[in-house]
C-alpha cells in the first residue's frame, strides 16, 4: 500500500465508530444538538454509560457529590465535557489489540497528551474540551496504519527502534506521515475543521496559515509530556518550544515551569479508567 488514498480506503477494517458517539461528532457543528436525547443514547449502550458513570465520578469531574445516572451527568457536567467523556470512553472501547501495538501504552499517552492540551487551553482561556478532543486522537493515524498496512507499521517501527525519528521513518517507508492520515481519517469521521487542523498541524504548528490555536496546543503538550518523561523542562523556553508558540497562545513561559508539577500523572487515571 503505497499511498494515504490506499490506506483511507482500508479505514473501513478499523472498528466501527459507535452510534452515539457518530451522534457526538456531529453535535460539534450543531448548536442545536438536543442533550436529552444524546443522553438517553448514552443510556441505552450500557456497557459505554457505565465507563462514562466512572469518569464522572473521578475528582477530576465529579467532585464530593455521587453522579448515579446519565441524566446527573448531564446536569453535573454540562454538554461540552459529557460529550468529550463518551468520546474518550467509544473511541477508546472499540481498539483493543492491534499488531505491534501496546494498546494501553497506546491510549496511556493519549489521554496524557489529551490531558495536558486541555490543561494548557485552561490557562490561555481556550476551550479544553475541544483541547482534549484534538489530544486525544493527534496519534490515532498509527492505529489506522496497523490495521490497514501491517507490514509498512513493522517496517516503520524498526527503524524507530535503530533511533530514527518517527516522521521521518514513516516518510521513508510510506511518503506521507500518520499526522496526515490522523487528521484525513478525523475529516472523513465529519470532526469539525477545528479538530481536523488541530491535528494536522501538530508537528509544525507555526507553519500553518491561518494559525491553528488547536495545533499550537497540542505541539506544545506533547513537548511537555515529553518532557515529564525526562524528568523536567529546560530553564530556557526557547529550549523546548518556538516562542512564537508562547506568543500566539499568549502564554507565559515562566508560569509554565512554575506549575509544571500539575502535570504529573495527568492523565493517567483517565486510561486506566478508559482504556
Amino acid at each position: 500500500m503505497s499511498d494515504l488514498e490506499s490506506l483511507l480506503q482500508a479505514s473501513t477494517q478499523l472498528p466501527a465508530v459507535p452510534d452515539v458517539v457518530q451522534s457526538l461528532i456531529l453535535s460539534f457543528e450543531d448548536p442545536d444538538a438536543d442533550i436529552d436525547q444524546l443522553a438517553e443514547k448514552i443510556s441505552h449502550d450500557p456497557a459505554l454509560a457505565a465507563k462514562v458513570l466512572r469518569l464522572a465520578n473521578t475528582p477530576a469531574y465529579g467532585g464530593s457529590r455521587k453522579v448515579a445516572s446519565i441524566a446527573d451527568a448531564v446536569m453535573m457536567l454540562g454538554f461540552n465535557t459529557l460529550r468529550t467523556l463518551v468520546l474518550a470512553c467509544g473511541l477508546a472501547g472499540q481498539f483493543r489489540q492491534l499488531p505491534g501495538i501496546d494498546m494501553k501504552m497506546f491510549w496511556r499517552r493519549s489521554f496524557r497528551v489529551a490531558s495536558t492540551a486541555a490543561w494548557l487551553a485552561k490557562l490561555c482561556r481556550r476551550s479544553p474540551d475541544l483541547a482534549f478532543t484534538v489530544g486525544l486522537l493527534h496519534n490515532v493515524g498509527q492505529l489506522l496504519l496497523a490495521v490497514a498496512d501491517a507490514p509498512a507499521a513493522q517496517a516503520v517501527a524498526r527503524l524507530i527502534d535503530e533511533g530514527e525519528d518517527r516522521f521521518v521513518a514513516e516518510m521513508n517507508v510510506l511518503g506521507f506521515t500518520s499526522v496526515a492520515a490522523a487528521a484525513e481519517l478525523a475529516g472523513r469521521w465529519r470532526f469539525p475543521r477545528d479538530i481536523v487542523e488541530g491535528i494536522a498541524g501538530q508537528q509544525l504548528p507555526l507553519q500553518q496559515d491561518p494559525l491553528s490555536e488547536q495545533a499550537l496546543l497540542v505541539h506544545l503538550a506533547l513537548i511537555m509530556v515529553r518532557g515529564t518523561d525526562a524528568g523536567g523542562l529546560s530553564e530556557q523556553p526557547g529550549d523546548w518550544a518556538a516562542p512564537g508558540i508562547f506568543t500566539a497562545l499568549a502564554l507565559d513561559p515562566a508560569l509554565l515551569r512554575q506549575r509544571y508539577g500539575e502535570l504529573v500523572g495527568l492523565g493517567d487515571e483517565l486510561a486506566l479508567l478508559v482504556a
